[in-house]
């Protein structure tokens, strides 16, 4: 939100000067007379500009912040509204696991989406955190997988928020060996990573090379075809 002020002989003219200045039409600016001309004075108009959706969102994140003692620098992404945030609480901002990063998240998406008819999709990240939780959250995944397959048996990870389940689910979904499902209720709810059935082949490459795609089977030295 910007504000200035700006001398004109009329009231118009000065509104015309301010809105050429910060490149912007009367639609969205709010415009107050603080003194209107005469012949021996100018007019003098005050001319603030709406609060974007960022300024607002930003606001509301300090105001929680501040509640909650945490020192830091709240920057929104005028495009996308990707919040992030920085200082010397980040770490507590983060919580154990991301979990009061993701309350934050919750809280602020929530009230800013009550008070405006624009829907919008807000995204929290504290230096970076959510790229390295993906990371690790990958890793474990694809180690988990590998004992899934090797012992054959399913493997459940410990209950986890739903950002986590995804990075899981996202992390294997190319894997052609295992499957994934999250089962249970909040806050137990869990993902689940399942080896797939393995397929049975019968024959050998060479047997369909010679014979098409006929079953072959063998008794003692002679090949009956049925």
């Amino acid at each position: 939100m910007v504000t200035i002020q700006k001398e004109g002989k009329t009231v118009e003219e000065a509104i015309a000067s301010g809105l050429l200045q910060l490149g912007m039409t009367r639609d969205e600016v709010d415009i107050e007379v603080l003194r209107e001309g005469g012949l021996f004075r100018k007019a003098l108009v005050k001319i603030t500009t709406h609060e974007t959706k960022a300024e607002k969102i930003a606001l509301f994140v300090e105001g929680l912040l501040e509640r909650m003692g945490m020192d830091c620098q709240v920057d929104v992404n005028e495009t996308n509204y990707n919040v992030t945030l920085s200082g010397k609480d980040s770490a507590g901002v983060i919580g154990y696991r991301g979990e009061v990063l993701e309350a934050l998240q919750y809280i602020t998406h929530i009230a800013v989406n009550n008070e405006d008819e624009e829907y919008v999709k807000i995204s929290m990240d504290v230096e970076g955190y959510r790229a390295k939780r993906a990371k690790t959250l990958a890793d474990l995944a694809k180690r988990l997988a590998d004992k899934a397959v090797r012992t054959n048996q399913a493997v459940e990870l410990e209950p986890m928020s739903s950002a986590d389940r995804k990075c899981i689910h996202e992390a294997l979904v190319n894997n052609s060996s295992v499957t994934t499902e999250s089962v249970g209720t909040d806050p137990n709810r869990h993902v689940v990573i399942k080896p797939k059935e393995r397929e049975i082949t019968y024959g050998t490459g060479s047997d369909f090379k010679r014979n098409g795609f006929k079953n072959v089977r063998s008794f003692g030295n002679k090949r009956r075809r049925f």
